[in-house]
C-alpha cells in the first residue's frame, strides 16, 4: 500500500452560488464511503480554498481514478497536486491505518 497527500487548491473560474453547493454535495457524498472504509484518513477544508487529504492506494492509477472521478474536479471547482509518501514516524493512534 501507498500513501499519498492530496493538496486541492480552487480554481479560479471554479462555479459559485448553488452550482458550487451542488459540487461541495456531491464532492461530500463522493468521499465518505472511501472515509468510512478506510481508504481516507482524513480530509478537510483549508484557509483560501481548496482541500487536503490523506489516502492510501494501490498505485498512482488508483489515485488518478479516485481524482478524476471527483465531483470538484468533474465540475471544475479544484484540481489537485499529488504527493507520494513513506510513513515512518506514526503515532500510535493510526499505526493500523498504516499496517505498522
Amino acid at each position: 500500500m501507498k500513501y499519498y497527500i492530496l493538496n486541492g487548491t480552487f480554481r479560479p473560474d471554479r462555479p459559485e452560488g448553488p452550482a458550487f453547493k451542488e459540487a461541495l454535495d456531491a464532492h461530500h457524498a463522493y468521499l465518505n464511503p472511501m472515509v468510512a472504509s478506510g481508504k481516507i484518513l482524513v480530509s478537510g477544508p483549508k484557509p483560501g480554498g481548496g482541500g487536503v487529504m490523506l489516502l492510501k492506494a494501490e498505485d498512482m492509477a488508483e489515485v488518478q481514478a479516485l481524482i478524476d472521478n471527483d465531483p470538484f474536479v468533474v465540475r471544475g471547482v479544484q484540481t489537485y497536486e499529488v504527493t507520494e509518501f513513506m510513513a515512518f514516524n506514526v503515532q500510535p493512534e493510526v499505526k493500523d491505518w498504516f499496517g505498522k
